[in-house]
C-alpha cells in the first residue's frame, strides 16, 4: 500500500520532529490492534501531563515577561508608563523590552514542541505504532508529527484526488492568514484589554502580570487541540482498516465500489483538507478495488446513491460515517452531504457521526 510521498517538502522543523518523534516511540514493527484500556489510561495521563506543562511554560514565560516589564520601567523610563504609541521617546525600554520578550517567547515555544512531541511520540507508541523503519515518506509519521509541531497539512493531491479543487484561491489565503496569526493576534488584543481595564481600575501594579492566565489558558488550549488531533491521526491507521474491510464484506460490484469511492470522493473535497487519514484511506480503497477516485458530481452521485438497494445503501452510509470523522472534526460542507446522503437513502443520521468520532479517538472497534 503505498501513501503520497512528501518528503522533499518537509522543512527543517519537519524533520526535526521526525528525528525525534522516532527516538521517542521505539517499536520495531507496528501493532495495528484496538486500544487496551491500560493504552487509553496511558494517553489519558500523557494529555494531561501535556497540558499541564504547556499551561506551566505559557504562566512561567508571561511571569518573568511581566517582572522584566516591572524592572525595565523602574530602571530606564521616567515618569508614568511607557507609551506604545509614541514608542520614540522611551526607546531604550522598548528594545530591551522586545529583545526579552521576543527570547523568553521563543524558549516558551521551544519547551511546548519538546513536551507535545514527547507526548505525541507516547500516544503512537501506546496506539501500537512504529516509526523505526525510518520511511520520512510515510504519512503516518509526518501526519503526526505536524500534529504534534501545529503546522498544517500540505495543499496537495491525494492519489490523484485534489481536495482544494472546489476550494478558492482567496479562501485558502484567508485561512493561512487566520491560521498564522491566531496565537499572536489573540495575545496582543487581550494585553491592550487587559491593559485599559486595569489602568481604570487604579491596579496599574499588576498589569505586566495581566497576560499569566491568557497565556496559560491559551497554551493548554493549543496542547488539548493538538492532543486531540494526534490521536485521532494515531487512530487512523485502525479505523480505515476496518472501513475497508467492512466494505470488502459488504461484497459490492464494480457500480457499488464506485459508488463507495465517489462518496469519499466527494466527502474529502467538502473537507477542503489533505488529512492524513484519508491518504490512507484512499490508498487502501484504491489498492482492494483497484479503482482511481476522481472529482465527482454530487448530485450523480446522491441520486445513484438514492437508487441502490438497502444493502448498498447502508455499507455506503457507514463509510461515509467514518470517513467524515477520520478528520476529527467535520467541516460543514462535509455535514451538509452526509445529511443529504442519509436524507436521500430515507436514513436517519441520529448520534453516528459523534459515536464515530468517539470510537475513533478511543481506538476501539466498529461495531459489526
Amino acid at each position: 500500500m503505498e501513501t503520497e510521498a512528501d518528503a522533499e517538502r518537509l522543512n527543517v522543523v519537519e524533520r526535526t520532529g521526525l528525528a525525534f518523534l522516532r527516538r521517542g516511540c521505539r517499536r520495531d514493527d507496528s501493532e495495528l490492534r484496538p486500544w487496551r484500556d491500560a493504552d487509553r489510561a496511558r494517553i489519558r495521563r500523557l494529555q494531561a501531563w501535556a497540558i499541564g506543562l504547556c499551561a506551566l511554560a505559557g504562566a512561567v514565560s508571561a511571569s518573568l515577561i511581566g517582572a522584566a516589564d516591572l524592572w525595565l520601567q523602574d530602571a530606564l523610563v521616567s515618569g508614568g508608563e511607557p507609551s506604545l504609541l509614541s514608542p520614540g521617546s522611551d526607546v531604550a525600554y522598548w528594545a530591551w523590552y522586545g529583545g526579552i520578550a521576543l527570547l523568553l517567547s521563543l524558549l516558551e515555544i521551544l519547551a511546548m514542541y519538546w513536551v507535545l512531541l514527547r507526548c505525541v511520540a507516547g500516544i503512537a507508541d501506546a496506539a501500537g505504532l512504529s516509526f523505526s523503519n525510518g520511511d520520512s515518506e510515510d504519512v503516518l509519521t509526518t501526519g503526526l508529527s505536524r500534529a504534534a509541531l501545529d503546522i498544517p497539512n500540505p495543499r496537495r493531491p491525494l492519489h490523484g484526488l485534489d481536495p482544494y479543487a472546489r476550494t478558492s484561491r482567496l479562501k485558502m489565503l484567508a485561512y493561512t492568514a487566520l491560521y498564522r496569526i491566531k496565537v499572536g493576534a489573540t495575545s496582543f488584543i487581550v494585553r491592550i484589554l487587559a491593559r485599559r481595564v486595569l489602568a481604570r481600575s487604579g491596579l496599574r501594579v499588576l498589569l505586566p502580570f495581566a497576560a499569566v492566565p491568557v497565556f496559560a489558558g491559551w497554551n493548554a488550549l493549543i496542547a488539548w487541540w493538538v492532543i486531540r488531533e494526534a490521536r485521532v491521526r494515531a487512530a487512523g491507521p485502525l479505523a480505515v482498516r476496518e472501513a475497508v474491510a467492512a466494505l470488502e464484506r459488504a461484497q459490492l460490484d464494480d457500480d457499488g465500489r464506485r459508488l463507495a469511492l465517489d462518496a469519499v470522493a466527494e466527502l474529502v473535497i467538502a473537507a477542503e483538507d489533505a488529512h492524513p487519514n484519508y491518504d490512507l484511506l484512499l490508498a487502501h480503497l484504491g489498492e482492494a478495488f483497484d479503482i482511481e477516485p476522481r472529482v465527482p458530481e454530487w448530485p450523480d452521485v446522491r441520486a445513484r446513491l438514492a437508487r441502490a438497494d438497502a444493502s448498498m445503501q447502508h455499507a455506503v452510509l457507514a463509510l461515509m460515517t467514518t470517513t467524515t470523522a477520520l478528520r476529527g472534526r467535520s467541516s460543514r460542507g462535509q455535514r451538509r452531504v452526509l445529511d443529504a446522503a442519509h436524507a436521500a437513502c430515507d436514513v436517519p443520521l441520529g448520534d453516528a457521526l459523534p459515536a464515530a468520532r468517539r470510537r475513533i479517538a478511543e481506538g476501539r472497534c466498529a461495531p459489526e
